[in-house]
């Protein structure tokens, strides 16, 4: 891989003994700066985190999409409650209520 041009100027300032400023250009040249080729950079690495979680976030997504299909839902139990009165055990009602039971008029009640 190809270096990186850069230009690199070092200033020295200082200060004689009368108090006076000076500044004088020490060093001003282009550099090459190269990178090193051995080992992962960052680049690659935080490429290869991002592209495996994505595979996983599809691999889950169709996963969810194939069961959805999958399993389909039955219909709702609706309780239908006794069919017949000689279905249901009245021997633990006390009696008093029986009778009260007995003299209504179910015609007139409204659920």
């Amino acid at each position: 891989m190809g270096g990186r041009p850069f230009g690199l100027v070092i200033n020295l300032n200082y200060k004689d003994n009368n108090g006076n400023s000076f500044q004088d250009a020490v060093f001003n040249q282009t550099v090459t700066i190269t990178e090193r080729e051995d080992g992962l950079d960052g680049e690659t690495i935080f490429m290869y985190v991002f592209l495996s979680g994505l595979g996983l976030l599809v691999a889950v997504g169709l996963h969810q999409l194939l069961e959805s299909r999958k399993r389909r839902r039955p219909a709702p139990k609706v309780e239908m409650g006794t069919s017949s009165h000689n279905d249901v055990d009245m021997s633990w009602i006390p009696q008093e209520t029986l009778n009260q039971i007995s003299k209504l008029d179910f015609s007139v009640c409204i659920y």
